[in-house]
């Protein structure tokens, strides 16, 4: 019997993990951007006379609504899967470049070091 494979593999997770994960991401990235249309709103009303403001506006909400259609998407897709299938997603972890966002993605608790710099507002 092999007890090394992916069913035992600590490195592997079940693929419905992993996509329900994403799928929370794209929903919580969806939210956020209707947030930030609704406090964007009253500036924009004043500038409603420029046509590239338009366009940035619908674009935003475009934006909106293509996250929740990505997290219905991806959501779906996890209910679907077999339960048993497992995936090991360390190599593209290690893609992701925000600490918080991996950990997430991971559904391991963000460390308290990490929450606090994650919080910390970055100029560009």
């Amino acid at each position: 019997m092999n007890t090394t494979g992916p069913d035992t593999d600590p490195h592997h997770a079940p693929l419905t993990e992993v996509l329900e994960a994403l799928g929370a991401e794209f929903r919580a990235l969806g939210q956020f951007t209707e947030q930030f249309q609704t406090s964007l709103s009253p500036a924009l009303l004043r500038v409603a006379n420029d046509p590239d403001c338009h366009r940035n506006v619908q674009t935003l909400d475009l934006l909106s609504q293509r996250l929740a259609a990505l997290s219905t998407y991806v959501l779906s897709i996890g209910r679907a899967v077999p339960q048993d299938w497992r995936i090991n997603p360390n190599a593209a972890l290690r893609n992701i470049s925000l600490s918080d966002l991996a950990y997430r993605l991971q559904g391991a608790p963000v460390p308290e070091q990490e929450a606090l710099q994650s919080g910390a507002l970055e100029m560009f």
